[in-house]
This record gives structure tokens, C-alpha cells and sequence, in this order.
């Protein structure tokens, strides 16, 4: 067994010599990859202020306001047909609505409408916009079905609604800074436990609710309309027209309806927050 070792140990040696003495005979000048040549612009290019600019963003043309769209959809206004709303109605009559909405939006929306054409695709931001003010019109005529007797206190209100039972205003706030929130995000969160206590006792009539339903049902149906929008160049003015008309009748409704632009604001004012628990 000792002299199987010791051969062992010795044809390992003798290897690890003539592999090291290889080595050293190996040595000799590096030879370097032939370089490839390249190609190198040397001429100077001139560009001229005229081409500079050229090069800019081409302004899109403006898209004229279908006036006539406008009165159809502001004051032709649906009879009330409906006698007695209850919240369980209005979220019945919302729900028609919504599944229009995402019937047309699994289409690929007013965005994929614009798209669609040539003379309209570059103007595609405003059906992205349609699609978006068509959500938050939704969500707001849901929030205000759900709320007619009164918001109820979400968990971001009721957090701070007990926190200052517990310990007071001033109390809280020390409270809050020790946990490491900015004193202007401290200012917000209180304010909103204020503003959550005051809306939690307002309330809307289904009466005042139902004509906010019947014009919203006026821009589902235009929306749906429009979105089907063809390739077809002769239509591209009038559809463009169309729809910025919507875009601007919504927008309003939105923010100068005093009811919805009411709803909107509610919601938004829900503040972000990352509270323990156990405060």
C-alpha cells in the first residue's frame, strides 16, 4: 500500500513538471487579431435653423366643436320616467351602463377607434382621455348611488376619527411625528377625518341623482357609437368632431356639475396612508 503511495505521489510530480516546463517553452510574442478596419465619418455636417426646426413636432391642426352635439347632449334632456329611486335601482340602472362601457373598452376603446384611422391616429390621446373621463364618470355615479344617505367612514377616517378620541388633537400629532410622518401629511390626515365626519351627514335625493343617470346615458350611447368608428376618410372630420365634442361635454359634467364634480372630489380627498394597526 506504501509503495502504491509513493509511485502515486511521484507520477504526480512528474506531471506537474513537464506541465510547467511546457509552459515555459510555450512562451513567445503575443499575436494580436488582425484589426478590422472601420469606416469613420469625416465630413462635418451642416445643419441650417431652418432644418433644425423642420425637424420639430408638427403642430396638429385644431378640431372644430360639433355645436349642435353640444345643445343635443346638454339640454335635450330624458323625461324621468322613473317614480320612486332607491339605491338598489340606481346601481341597477348604473350596472346597464357599465357593461356597455366595458364592452366598448374590451374593443380597444375611443382609443383603439382613433387608431383605427390614418387622418384620426394621431390624435389617439383624446380617445385615451374619452376613456378615462367614461371610468371616472361611472365610478363617481356608483359612489353617489351608494352614498345618498351619507358617506360611511372609511378605514382611513375612522384610524384617525379614533386616535384623536384617544389622545386629542395635539396629542395625535406628537403621536404621528414620533412615528416618522411629515407634519404637512399630518395636516392632511386630520383635515380629512374633519371633512369624512362632515360628509358622513350629507345627503342626495335619488331625484337629484336620476337626471346625472339620464345624461350619462346620452354619452354611453354617443361613446358607443363613436367607437365603432370605420377606416373610411370620408368620416374622419366628423368623427374627429364627435368626439372632441364628447371629450368637452363630459369634462364639463365632471367639473361643473355641481353634484358630480361633488362626487369626485369626495373621492379623490381619500388620503394614502401606511398606519399601524395598534397605534
Amino acid at each position: 500500500m506504501m509503495r502504491f503511495f509513493i509511485l502515486t505521489v511521484y507520477l504526480v510530480s512528474l506531471t506537474t513538471f513537464f506541465a510547467c516546463g511546457g509552459a515555459e517553452e510555450a512562451k513567445g510574442p503575443v499575436i494580436q487579431p488582425k484589426k478590422e478596419a472601420t469606416w469613420v465619418r469625416t465630413e462635418k455636417i451642416k445643419i441650417t435653423t431652418g432644418q433644425t426646426f423642420s425637424r420639430t413636432e408638427k403642430k396638429l391642426a385644431d378640431i372644430p366643436i360639433n355645436t349642435s352635439l353640444v345643445e343635443k347632449m346638454t339640454t335635450n334632456e330624458k323625461p324621468d320616467l322613473v317614480v320612486k329611486l332607491d339605491e338598489a335601482s340606481c346601481l341597477a340602472r348604473l350596472d346597464s351602463l357599465n357593461i356597455r362601457r366595458t364592452l366598448v373598452q374590451k374593443s380597444g376603446g375611443m382609443w383603439g377607434a382613433f387608431e383605427r384611422n390614418a387622418d384620426s391616429k394621431q390624435y389617439s390621446f383624446y380617445g385615451m382621455q374619452l376613456d378615462s373621463n367614461v371610468n371616472k364618470m361611472i365610478f363617481s355615479l356608483r359612489y353617489l348611488c351608494k352614498t345618498s344617505d351619507g358617506v360611511p367612514l372609511n378605514n382611513v377616517a375612522i384610524e384617525f376619527k379614533k386616535l384623536v378620541q384617544d389622545h386629542g388633537r395635539e396629542e395625535t400629532i406628537k403621536i404621528l411625528l414620533s412615528r416618522g410622518e411629515h407634519p404637512e401629511d399630518i395636516e392632511v390626515f386630520l383635515n380629512y377625518e374633519e371633512f369624512a365626519r362632515k360628509i358622513g351627514e350629507r345627503e342626495i335625493d335619488f331625484k337629484v341623482i336620476n337626471p346625472r343617470l339620464n345624461k350619462a346615458e346620452r354619452i354611453i350611447d354617443l361613446y358607443d357609437e363613436l367607437s365603432k368608428n370605420s377606416s373610411d376618410k370620408q368620416s374622419a372630420d366628423m368623427f374627429l368632431s364627435n368626439s372632441v365634442t364628447l371629450l368637452k361635454v363630459m369634462n364639463e359634467f365632471l367639473k361643473t356639475d355641481q353634484i358630480m364634480a361633488m362626487a369626485v372630489n369626495e373621492e379623490e380627498l381619500v388620503p394614502y396612508h401606511h398606519l399601524d394597526q395598534d397605534m
